[in-house]
């Protein structure tokens, strides 16, 4: 009978070491943890799911059902702008806030609250590759309900229409696939930052519903009291509006420049990234 010893056999292959693993498995295993939730599921699913069903509904009314009441003139440039991002008729900002304060409020606070981000960093991760993976979970949820129904509407009306609207409107692929970036991008790195800033998601909570809701009311306070509409730049919502209405070639509601828009989303979505650097770094150094 022959002997097989345990001897080290010495490995001849090739080590592929794929970066993008390291950032895709911590996406990965957030968005597993939000699915797991029911509360999560509930309030995250729902409500995009009942706002992107209402808006296929009325495309479909509007091409089948002649002399219904509709809340827009025609379904183009001002429909999709304002199914990305308006707070009126359907006010899909809410629903933004809603997605990113229950599925993001936690991603790092509770990191840092539980020791786990050391954890992370003393693995070959680097802080881009953590702050990758956080901004793809929230991003993936934001996407959701902004890129992807997007598109989707787009195509449902180019099918029920006539193919004159596609050839007049096939253009707006292009702005929908931007406008629903930008605002994913500045709004998921806000709720990133201020879950990096505490321990605490309801404190994170409160910092970014400051942000994204107060600034908005000391906006329209300062448009009565100054009556100008210059003063949109101190909001958030005021500007990504602004891009929206730059982007899908609408008159604009402010008067306000778009390159003071643009400056303004890079300079807040350059600080948060930053800011962001400096919380996980924090830690990276630490350890």
């Amino acid at each position: 009978m022959p002997i097989h010893t345990q001897d080290y056999r010495h490995w001849d292959g090739t080590l592929q070491q794929k970066k993008y693993k390291r950032w895709w498995i911590i996406a990965k295993a957030e968005l597993k943890l939000l699915a797991q939730r029911k509360i999560i599921r509930l309030i995250v699913a729902v409500p995009p799911v009942i706002y992107i069903l209402v808006h296929a509904i009325l495309i479909y009314m509007f091409n089948y059902l002649d002399g219904t009441p509709f809340p827009f003139d025609e379904i183009g440039e001002g429909f999709f702008q304002k199914f990305i991002f308006s707070t009126h008729p359907f006010p899909s900002v809410f629903l933004l806030a809603l997605v990113v304060v229950f599925g993001g409020s936690g991603l790092i606070s509770n990191d840092l609250k539980h020791n786990a981000l050391s954890l992370y960093l003393s693995k070959p991760i680097s802080w881009v590759d953590y702050l990758i993976g956080k901004f793809i979970a929230i991003g993936v949820l934001l996407a959701s309900m902004t890129l992807v129904p997007g598109l989707l509407l787009f195509l449902e009306h180019a099918l029920l229409a006539d193919i004159s609207f596609f050839i007049q409107n096939f253009w707006l692929i292009f702005p929908i696939i931007i406008y629903s970036l930008v605002v994913t991008t500045v709004t998921s790195l806000l709720m990133l930052t201020f879950s990096s800033l505490t321990k605490n998601l309801r404190f994170a909570t409160i910092g970014f519903c400051a942000v994204w809701f107060g600034l908005s009311v000391i906006q329209l306070i300062l448009t009565q009291v100054l009556e100008s509409s210059t003063v949109a730049i101190v909001s958030v919502w005021a500007n990504l509006e602004l891009l929206g209405e730059v982007l899908f070639g609408l008159d604009s509601s402010y008067n306000l420049h778009f390159s003071w828009t643009i400056l303004l989303l890079t300079a807040l979505t350059t600080f948060c990234i930053l800011v962001l650097r400096h919380r996980i770094r924090a830690v990276e150094i630490v350890t």
